[in-house]
């Protein structure tokens, strides 16, 4: 370095020419600032810069970037060494190679050809297989080409589960069963030559039948389309009628516990009166008796329009009730509009008044009637 310039910036052509020397041993070469620098081998020295050089080209040329989807698989003098993941990367050239595969990425494959049944007819598949790289090293060096395998192992599964089944479950409702049956068999004949690839779906196209029962067949797919058009018409029809029918019986149940009740409690009630009574009975046997009859005619002639009077009194002035004898009696409205049989309890008045009109009293001695019945409308 200059004397002059010890306060000022460092001379690179005087540090790049040390370096050389440095790097050659016995190299010198002058600067443009000092041209009394000696230079024993200019060459040597621009060797060691193309040395310099190459040396740095080869290490850039190590460094890779290998993206999220994507994984590199790395050989050492030809041989598998390792896989490498998503990230920069840098492995010394000429002595490493690495190949990059995406294991993301979703490959379709289709494959269409006739085909014989197993109840000899012809039919026309067409198929389309999804797949993806399941393991980088294996689809780059176990099989030439993985991808053509696949299309030979796809028409071979084809063939296999066509031949086993009919033309009629090809066309309507074994489509399913015929392609998961196509999915195994494909995994099954492409696991021994381990390709690196996985399936990820297989879709089975609709076949078609030979031109010759083309029609045939339209109208047996018609129908069956019109079979479940009308199971469905009677599913509906099912929901919405059992529903309702559904509610009506469990109406009916509840009325007839209802009236089961009313029944029980009825019943009940009439044994309790008939037991407060049996006391008053075994006091006084005949004034019961005689008690009961007259609440019971009361009920009866209470319910009639008919008067009853008295011929053997010398009174010939009497009330006749004219507003209850115009007036129908509600057993005989209820009779003539609904036209229906007379009520239960209607039943039950009605028997009581034959058993005790006209008739004697239910105790020992016979009562005197204070009226006699006539008739007056």
């Amino acid at each position: 370095m200059d004397k002059n310039s010890n306060f000022g910036p460092p001379n690179l052509d005087e540090l790049l020419a040390k370096f050389i020397k440095k790097l050659t041993g016995k190299a010198k070469f002058s600067t443009p600032n000092n041209g009394s620098v000696p230079a024993d081998n200019p060459d040597a020295a621009i060797a060691g810069l193309l040395l310099l050089a190459v040396v740095f080209l080869w290490a850039v040329s190590g460094i890779f970037i290998v993206s999220p989807a994507e994984r590199a698989v790395v050989l050492r003098f030809g041989q598998y060494n390792s896989v490498l993941g998503s990230g920069l990367h840098w492995i010394p050239p000429l002595i490493d190679t690495q190949s990059i595969v995406n294991v993301q990425r979703i490959g379709t494959l289709s494959y269409k050809s006739e085909m014989l049944t197993k109840d000899e007819n012809i039919v026309y598949v067409s198929l389309s297989v999804q797949y993806r790289v399941d393991d980088p090293n294996a689809f780059l060096f176990n099989v030439v080409n993985p991808v053509a395998s696949l299309q030979q192992a796809t028409a071979s599964a084809l063939r296999q589960v066509i031949g086993r089944t009919v033309l009629d479950d090809i066309l309507t409702t074994g489509r399913e069963q015929v392609r998961q049956e196509v999915a195994e068999q494909l995994n099954v004949i492409l696991a021994p030559y381990h390709t690196g690839l996985t399936i990820m779906d297989v879709t089975l196209q609709p076949a078609q039948p030979p031109e010759q029962v083309t029609a045939a067949f339209d109208d047996a797919i018609n129908a069956r389309e019109d079979e479940q058009r009308y199971i469905n018409q009677a599913q509906t029809y099912a929901e919405k009628v059992i529903p309702i029918a559904q509610g009506q019986a469990a109406r009916i149940y509840q009325a007839a516990l209802a009236d089961k009740e009313q029944m029980i409690l009825q019943a009940r009630g009439a044994v309790q009166g008939y037991l407060a009574l049996l006391p008053e009975y075994v006091k006084a046997p005949q004034v019961t008796r005689k008690r009961l009859y007259m609440d019971t005619m009361e009920l009866i002639l209470n319910k009639t329009n008919k008067v009853i009077v008295d011929t053997k009194g010398n009174n010939n002035i009497f009330y006749l009730p004219l507003d209850k004898l115009v007036s129908p009696s509600p057993s005989s409205t209820a009779v003539n509009v609904e036209n229906e049989a007379p009520s239960p309890t209607q039943k039950e008045e009605d028997t009581k008044k034959e058993r005790f009109v006209g008739r004697k009293s239910y105790s020992d001695e016979p009562i005197e009637p204070t009226a006699k019945r006539g008739a007056t409308s």
